[in-house]
This record gives structure tokens, sequence and C-alpha cells, in this order.
């Protein structure tokens, strides 16, 4: 009696399944609509800006065979570039969280963003952008060393290649710099 039982619940969840699972795609615009308004409300008004201006710090402050006043004007089209894609990279992004999140879980992120700690928290993220990325900006020869450390004891660098090593991270480090 109870392989009877067993069966029949087996069957009985076989055959609810695919019901269960066409049910959970039928919220898929809605999930797509608060996917939306999780991107709009998480990104603010600032990120265009605050993306525009890691933009243009992240370029070296001297761009090769550009004069001061054109390295200026080329890292301000960067960064107006940069602000002016983000419709399009917030588009892309939409379907992903809203195949990725639960229905619950993107109306908890609204709910979240929509609130007081949430617009003070996107809001003051972006206030901290700019400090953020000097930060770690004045840590990366650090890391740049220590990468090129773990990649020589890895692949078991001579004492020359260890030197060239250091020597391209060094660079690489001044280039982003702008040293």
């Amino acid at each position: 009696m109870r392989h009877v039982f067993g069966g029949l619940m087996l069957a009985l969840t076989l055959f609810l399944a695919p019901a269960a699972l066409a049910e959970a795609r039928d919220d898929g615009p809605e999930r797509l609509a608060l996917a939306n308004k999780f991107i709009s409300l998480m990104q603010g008004e600032e990120l265009g800006a605050a993306l525009g201006q890691m933009t243009a710090m992240m370029l070296p402050a001297e761009l090769e065979g550009m004069s001061e006043e054109e390295a200026a004007e080329f890292r301000e089209v960067m960064g107006e570039m940069t602000a002016r894609m983000m419709p399009r990279m917030f588009a892309a992004m939409a379907p992903i969280y809203a195949d990725t999140f639960t229905l619950e879980e993107l109306q908890g992120l609204v709910d979240f963003y929509q609130s007081d700690i949430g617009r003070s928290m996107v809001t003051k993220s972006y206030q901290a952008a700019p400090r953020l990325a000097e930060a770690i900006q004045a840590i990366m020869p650090e890391i740049m060393a220590d990468m090129g450390n773990v990649l020589c004891d890895r692949f078991e660098c001579t004492a020359e290649q260890r030197r060239e090593m250091k020597a391209a991270m060094a660079q690489a480090t001044r280039a982003r710099s702008g040293q």
C-alpha cells in the first residue's frame, strides 16, 4: 500500500510539475518590470556621471602622442560616452536580473532602494566613488608587485624573468596613474 501511495504521489508531482513551471514562467513580464525598476532605483541619476568620472580617472594623465588639451578633451569625451551608454547597459542588464532573481527578491530590492536608507546608500555610494577610486589607485603598485611575484612563483620564473615581470608591473602601474 505504501508503494502505491508513493507511486501516486510521484505521478501527481510529475503531472503537476509542468503546470508549476509554466506558472513560474508566467511572472516573467512582472519580474522584468521589477528588474527595470530596481536598476533605475539602484543607478540613480548620478551613476552615469560617476562612471564617467571613474573612466576619466583610470586613463593615464598623459595620453601618448597627445597634447594636454587633447588629452583633457579625450577624457571628457570618454566620460560623456560612458554616461551615454548607460541606458543601453541597463536595458541589457534587466533581463538578466529578471532571470536571476525571483519575483519576491526583486520586490525586496525595489522596496529597499525606494526606502530612505536605500536612497541614501545610492547617493552616498556615488559620493564615495572618487575617494574609493583614489584609494584603489594608491594600493595598485603593491597589488601589481604582489601579482608579479605570485605569477613568477607559480610559473617558476628565472631571476631575469622576475626582473622583467617586476619592471612590466611597475610600468603598467605608472601608466595607469599617469606618472
